[in-house]
């Protein structure tokens, strides 16, 4: 087929004369629909997965989480120890968000290359050239008329939007990233490495000579932000601690424990603040749950966590103390030989153990299932009272202890003393 040529110098494969060849005509102009329709749908992923300020399900975006995911689980699964485990998951979270510029570029090149095969008389390879070359703005390789012109700076300005765009998106993930892991670093000391409650109160115990706790404010502040930031972007839950034995979810449910051990063994009214401490925590892990669960899944589970609902249900089980012990995923007797550990440290607690037990349990079915997803999602340090792992690997690995807790159960076991250590 012959291409007729305007007096815009751009080639009309598809104004042929009633002797060309139809079913080039009919293959370019399915070319340039094609072209179009990949353009819409790749923007509007790209606007999703950036730009839009809640979790996105689009069809490219869990397909890319989905592949990565099965990567890198694949891979774990093989490593021996929880250290190497941690050290290649560390890329996880950034591998993935090069990916996505990676693949977001490259369909825009394709894209753009049907539209050009489509409106000129280019081969494909042409096409795929100009595309490539617009809109990496390396140049202009072809003559063109204006109506190749405006394609051609389209596709220049998406290429600077698209990097422009995921310079910003970088530079807000690691802003995020930095105040989460701030905090983080300044409650460590306290809390041991890994997190665990019961350690978190001895340690406050021994420093400071009582149970205040660290700026509850701070601690429901630091929640907030993280409910926003890691519902917003779910990408950042895999960005991992820089100490292996550091992870965002133990030291959450580290805080969340303290916190239900207080108001479960001390002779007080309830603490009002600690009480909308749970209620934060419990709608921050369902948040950053459905997060989670929105990146490799179609449909979208919006249903929110009432605080209030949960405060109220607090106040109500710290005054009812018949009905039935609520599973709170740890056993009896790791909660009996953590209030061993505290009572040896210096810690006054309730003579009424079963009480004790029943209104921390009630406490604690409002968010340890949460975490414990998250906990065995993101593969975290195998904290005691953190849940199991699923990965074949990670069954191996046995509980980290924190310091004080672990020197007690060596203590123990050499001087034979006959404490019922828990079984994990």
């Amino acid at each position: 087929m012959h291409a007729i040529t305007s007096p815009f110098l751009i080639p009309l494969p598809l104004a042929s004369s009633l002797t060309g060849d139809w079913l080039n005509d009919v293959l370019r102009l399915g070319s340039l629909l094609a072209g179009i329709w990949l353009l819409w749908a790749t923007i509007t992923t790209a606007v999703g997965v950036m730009l839009v300020p809640r979790p996105t399900a689009s069809f490219l975006a869990r397909v890319l989480a989905k592949s990565l995911r099965l990567f890198f689980h694949s891979c774990a699964s093989r490593l021996k120890n929880y250290e190497q485990m941690d050290r290649f998951l560390a890329a996880q979270g950034p591998s993935t968000v090069l990916l996505f510029l990676a693949v977001f570029l490259g369909i825009f090149v394709s894209a753009f290359a049907l539209v050009f095969y489509g409106l000129s008389g280019l081969s494909f390879p042409q096409a795929l050239l100009q595309a490539g070359s617009g809109l990496t703005t390396l140049g202009i390789t072809e003559t063109l008329g204006p109506l190749g012109l405006t394609v051609l700076f389209a596709a220049a300005f998406m290429g600077s939007t698209v990097i422009s765009v995921f310079i910003g998106y970088l530079l807000t993930l690691y802003s995020a990233y930095t105040a989460r892991e701030s905090l983080m670093s300044e409650v460590a000391l306290l809390s041991g490495e890994p997190a665990w409650g019961p350690e978190f109160l001895v340690r406050l115990k021994l420093i400071k000579g009582s149970l205040d706790t660290v700026s509850t404010d701070k601690l429901i502040t630091w929640m907030c932000t993280l409910r926003v930031t890691h519902y917003i972007y779910s990408i950042l839950s895999h960005f991992r601690s820089p100490i292996p034995k550091r992870h965002w979810v133990t030291i959450l449910l580290t805080m969340l424990d303290a916190a239900a051990i207080r108001l479960a063994v001390m002779e007080e009214e309830p603490d009002l603040k600690l009480i909308r401490f749970i209620a934060e925590g419990a709608e921050t892990l369902h948040t950053i749950k459905l997060a989670e669960i929105a990146r490799t899944n179609a449909r979208l589970d919006t249903e929110g966590i009432s605080t209030w609902r949960i405060e109220s249900e607090i106040l109500h089980s710290k005054s009812e103390s018949t009905g039935p012990i609520q599973e709170p995923g740890i056993s009896r007797s790791e909660w009996d030989w953590a209030m061993a550990f505290m009572a040896d440290n210096g810690i006054s607690l309730r003579k009424d153990r079963e009480e004790s037990w029943r209104t921390f349990c009630k406490l604690r079915s409002h968010y340890y299932q949460p975490a414990y997803f998250l906990a065995d999602t993101l593969f975290a340090v195998q904290a005691p009272w953190s849940g199991p792992r699923n990965l074949s690997a990670a069954k191996n690995f046995q509980t980290v202890w924190p310091m004080l807790a672990m020197q007690q159960r060596e203590d123990a076991g050499t001087s034979g003393a006959k404490i019922n250590l828990p079984t994990v």
